[in-house]
């Protein structure tokens, strides 16, 4: 008989974690599910955890060498039986409610992709310091209720990160499946292809997943991870067709000038954060708004610099 979720986990490494997203995800007031775990060419003993449950509703597959992120929750999808697909990285995990509020709210609202807030919890702590919507509240406003994302706003607020349920039907009928090219940033373009295959996304204002920060996850180095969400959005604005999305791709475009700074920036605080002064100087002569935003970081190991920047004479025009 086919599940009501199927809840799909991508594992890596993961031997420290995995425990606690298996027990969410089984621990669910909806317990119509069933958990399948593709493993990633792991080296410790992720799949020796996954396999030791003992729980017929856990289904364990290996890929015989790393793939990435993308290409496990595709290899998950296809073994999925469940009427949804709940998307769980392994690090993280689910207050017991979750589903249960989430699938209300998809039937209540005719969605096909649902998603709620971001509980945040740093690497090391075992409760969260605060909200994805609650940090961002400035960019995104206040949010007290369900609100609907249509393909514009996905990319002009940036939802990509949110952990989403499909409807399994929904992903079938249009063929949509992670891209495997990308091992950053797969989460928003699948989330854009389907509201560009006329899928309605609702968001919860609740936060119910905990997402876990970790120093040796794939989005740790911002640097690296920056680059390849510029390198997903190039594709997506080669392949949206401006005719019919002009204003699609017009917004990708900013959401590409906006990932541009963002590396920018990182590229700064990288070295700064590692004590590579000389980089870090070298860096800002090049990009004088550095120089500005770190000045007082800098001073302090170079007196000359804070002097420098203390003389209104010296500001950005000397630098033009």
């Amino acid at each position: 008989m086919r599940p009501q979720v199927s809840v799909v986990i991508p594992a890596f490494n993961v031997e420290r974690y995995l425990g606690a997203a298996l027990d969410s995800a089984l621990g669910q007031t909806v317990e119509d599910v069933e958990v399948v775990v593709v493993d990633d060419g792991s080296t410790d003993g992720t799949v020796a955890v996954a396999r030791g449950y003992g729980d017929a509703r856990v289904r364990v597959f290996e890929n015989e060498r790393n793939q990435g992120p993308a290409w496990s929750r595709n290899a998950a999808i296809a073994q999925a039986r469940g009427e949804w697909i709940a998307v769980l990285d392994s690090d993280d995990w689910w207050r017991a409610e979750r589903l249960e509020r989430l699938l209300a709210l998809a039937e209540e609202r005719r969605a096909d992709i649902v998603c709620d807030d971001l509980l945040l919890v740093p690497e090391g702590a075992h409760e969260p310091r605060s909200t994805l919507f609650t940090v961002h509240a400035g960019r995104l406003g206040r949010i007290d209720g369900p609100f609907e994302v249509s393909a514009l706003k996905m990319v002009v607020d940036d939802y990509g990160i949110l952990k989403p349920l499909f409807r399994r039907e929904f992903l079938i009928a249009n063929g949509i499946r992670y891209n495997p090219a990308f091992r950053a940033g797969e989460d928003f373009e699948m989330l854009l292809r389907c509201l560009l295959a006329s899928g309605r996304m609702v968001v919860s204002h609740e936060a119910l997943y905990f997402y876990r920060a970790r120093s040796d996850s794939l989005v740790a180095s911002p640097v690296s991870c920056l680059s390849r969400i510029l390198e997903m959005t190039d594709a997506l604005i080669r392949d949206v067709d401006a005719k019919t999305h002009g204003e699609i791709v017009t917004a990708l475009e900013g959401y590409r000038r906006r990932k541009w700074d963002e590396l920018g920036d990182a590229s700064f605080r990288e070295p700064l954060h590692a004590g590579r002064w000389g980089e870090c100087l070298s860096l800002a002569v090049k990009n004088p708004a550095m120089l500005l935003r770190y000045a007082a970081v800098l001073g302090e190991r170079f007196l000359p610099v804070g002097l420098v920047l203390a003389m209104p004479e010296w500001g950005m025009g000397a630098w033009r």
